[in-house]
């Protein structure tokens, strides 16, 4: 009663917030006020990138967000939204960029937009103007991009502002000693600041600010302090979007069909090497081919002899990986089963052990022990057998170390699916005459794999993929050509992690093309796996 009174009346619930809400309200506003922070800075950079996918997708989570958490009720979306986000980010447009990108000639020499190709062309064609002035420059930086401040050696305090596209007056610039220095809106930048950051020393040793367009004359750094005119030997007209060589008269036209500005007499079913040597201009800038990537994969000799086979060994690897593990896990999980087995707890403890480190150990230990010269399975069996040398014992060292690593996880999962199964269906088929092996194919068997099944898609699924073990205990090899060419232990996605990062020659629209072939057969595969163990469970029922 005196508690009630001294609150007036109301309790110990009185005040705009129910008791103990006032904390968890001032968490929440809390955390939302960071994750809106974090948007609108990346929605900022996202603009200034004009990224205007990510501007478009930063606007839509920013409000979702908003609304989704302070609103109440939709409890059931407080808990969607985060997943939903991370997948639209993390899988489905790197899914979608990369299905894009496989019906383009994205690689080395064509990564970059034809605008920034124009000017890369002229760049690396400049050559020194012979007996032109040294111009003090000061290197500036606004939104993460670079441009030049030059000071004009023709009028006193006086400044001009460049970048690789145009030349504008800076009125503003402040000046030092003569030099300009700094301009309002841009942060100036000297040797130590661009050393620090390696896309701006990039942008700044790239940079080629036009200084006299109708002669083709160039401003380009030569160091963070001055510039030098510059002149290319090649003219670009923007009218008729071609490039003149000043020194041969040859014009190069902008090519849409391979990505090139090639000139006449260029042979567009050929090479360009050879006949094509000196009849187009590098780099150049990516363009749809259609399906010509997936083509190349079966009407392409030379890539047909390589592709097939490591296609055929990534379905033995995975399918022969789930099998072995799932045999050799079920065998030990019956053995463990056995009442008459004593210190099986401990038994269990080292038979998970595999399971429990890590992969990047496992794989380099094996490597170490099959070794030709100092290796332990040598030395045990008094041999001289190069294990990773030749591509068929290669294959099976694959098999025995992934067997290895995961047959403990098989283990685990058919333990406990054993335990499951009601031993009044055994003893019944026991009953019945049955024999342990045909109680156990007729009874058991089957209930287990309504268990099991979903696992070992997942399993197909992950092995099929198993990027980790190959790259770091055979690297693929061994290779019987050039790595481009693929290895022989080689799977699907460690020779198209090659093809785009591996060599100096990045094939990237065609890794792209042969990525979403994996897609497919892993989305085929898991789907008739499903429908098989739906099959499964109707038996069951």
């Amino acid at each position: 009663m005196s508690a009630v009174a001294s609150t007036g009346g109301k309790g110990p619930s009185s005040g705009p917030f129910p008791s103990g809400k006032m904390s968890a309200w001032a968490v929440k506003l809390v955390i939302l006020g960071l994750i809106d922070v974090l948007g609108i800075w990346a929605l900022a950079k996202s603009l200034t990138a004009e990224w205007w996918l990510a501007v478009v997708f930063l606007a839509l989570v920013l409000v979702a967000v908003n609304v989704v958490y302070f609103r109440r009720g939709g409890l059931p979306f407080k808990y969607l939204l985060p997943g939903l986000v991370f997948l639209i980010a993390f899988q489905l447009y790197p899914a979608g960029y990369t299905f894009g990108a496989s019906f383009t000639n994205y690689g080395t020499g064509h990564l970059i937009p034809q605008e920034q190709v124009v000017t890369a062309i002229v760049a690396q064609s400049a050559r020194p103007v012979a007996g032109s002035p040294s111009y003090q420059v000061t290197p500036l930086e606004k939104g993460g991009d670079i441009f030049m401040l030059i000071t004009d050696p023709t009028a006193p305090n006086t400044a001009k502002l460049g970048s690789n596209e145009e030349l504008v007056p800076a009125p503003d610039a402040t000046f030092s000693s003569g030099k300009a220095t700094g301009l309002e809106g841009y942060e100036s930048l000297n040797l130590g600041t661009l050393a620090s950051n390696p896309d701006w020393d990039q942008q700044w040793q790239a940079l080629t600010v036009p200084w006299d367009e109708d002669a083709g004359v160039f401003l380009k750094a030569q160091s963070p302090a001055r510039a030098a005119e510059v002149k290319s030997t090649v003219i670009y007209d923007k009218e008729s979007d071609t490039f003149t060589d000043s020194t041969t008269g040859v014009v190069y036209s902008a090519n849409g069909e391979i990505g090139l500005y090639t000139a006449p007499g260029f042979d567009l079913d050929g090479a360009t090497t050879g006949v094509n040597a000196g009849k187009f201009l590098t780099p150049g800038w990516p363009v749809f081919v259609g399906v010509d990537n997936y083509t190349r994969m079966l009407t392409d000799p030379g890539v047909r002899a390589n592709f097939i086979p490591i296609l055929i060994w990534s379905f033995v690897f995975a399918i022969g990986t789930v099998l072995m593990q799932f045999v050799f896990g079920l065998l030990l999980a019956m053995v463990m089963q056995e009442k008459r087995m004593k210190g099986q707890k401990v038994y269990r403890i080292l038979l998970v052990l595999p399971y429990a480190l890590p992969i990047f150990m496992t794989a380099l230990v094996w490597k170490g022990m099959f070794n030709k010269d100092f290796g332990i399975i040598n030395q045990i069996l008094g041999v001289d057998i190069d294990w990773l040398g030749n591509g068929t014992l290669a294959k099976i060292a694959l098999l025995t170390v992934n067997l290895w690593i995961g047959y403990s996880y098989m283990f685990l999962v058919v333990t406990g699916a054993l335990t499951s199964i009601p031993s009044d269906l055994r003893e019944a088929a026991f009953v019945d005459g049955a024999s342990g092996f045909k109680a156990f194919r007729t009874v058991v068997l089957p209930l287990l794999m309504v268990s099991v099944s979903p696992l070992l898609i997942a399993s197909f699924s992950f092995n099929f993929n198993n990027f980790t073990l190959v790259e770091l205990l055979t690297g693929g090899g061994p290779f019987p050509g050039s790595p481009v060419q693929g290895g022989q232990t080689d799977l699907l996605i460690t020779y198209t992690y090659r093809l785009a990062f591996g060599t100096s020659e990045q094939l990237l629209g065609f890794a792209s093309a042969i990525s979403m072939l994996i897609f497919v057969i892993v989305a085929g595969f898991s789907a008739f796996g499903f429908r098989l163990t739906r099959k499964l469970e109707e038996i069951k029922a």
